[in-house]
């Protein structure tokens, strides 16, 4: 079982009332099988296809395909759009922060903040299927209550969804670190 990617994928999906209202998903590649590197996923509410943002194609183009698609997160939004080459305006990911900018030479612009966290567990997912393979997942995965968006200049209106209750509480805010994908 050959390991693929090692990093981090904090993730935030606000909502408006019942509706998703905007995504992001930030990639951090410290190796893989694709090279270091990052790159960003982003959808607001009326955007036909979900943006990828990333200064390396063949690393963003194989995280969005390989993972990202299969996500639950990502089951209702429209497809991932072709790479944009992005700068890096800032990029910082902790297990109780985030917070990155980043430009893309179409235009577009996405801005995330994560943060106050109020649970974290460690992760392990066994036999994921993802596509046509099966894949074990580990990581720390830390919820927070605090995110804000902000695509194209514009603030997303909207909310991470909390449920502190039971034993095991959850947010549509999220950061993932420590992750390591292996593929069977």
């Amino acid at each position: 079982m050959p390991i693929e990617f090692i990093g981090a994928n904090p993730n935030v999906t606000l909502f408006r009332g019942q509706a998703k209202a905007g995504f992001v998903s930030l990639w951090e590649a410290e190796w893989s099988v694709r090279g270091p590197g990052v790159a960003v996923l982003a959808w607001v509410e009326g955007d036909t296809s979900v943006r990828l943002l990333t200064p390396e194609f063949a690393l963003g183009a194989w995280l969005a395909d390989t993972f990202s698609r299969h996500f639950p997160e990502l089951a209702d939004l429209p497809e991932v759009g072709e790479p944009v080459e992005c700068e890096i305006r800032e990029w910082r990911i902790t297990n109780e922060h985030v917070r990155a900018r980043v430009t893309g030479e179409d235009g577009s612009r996405v801005g995330v903040t994560i943060a106050q966290p109020f649970a974290s567990r460690p992760v392990v997912v066994t036999d994921w299927q993802l596509g046509d393979s099966l894949w074990t997942l580990t990581n720390l995965l830390t919820f927070c209550t605090d995110a804000t968006l902000e695509i194209d200049d514009a603030r997303v209106l909207g909310r991470a969804v909390v449920s502190e209750d039971g034993e095991k509480p959850t947010s549509t805010a999220f950061i993932a670190t420590h992750e390591t994908w292996t593929r069977h």
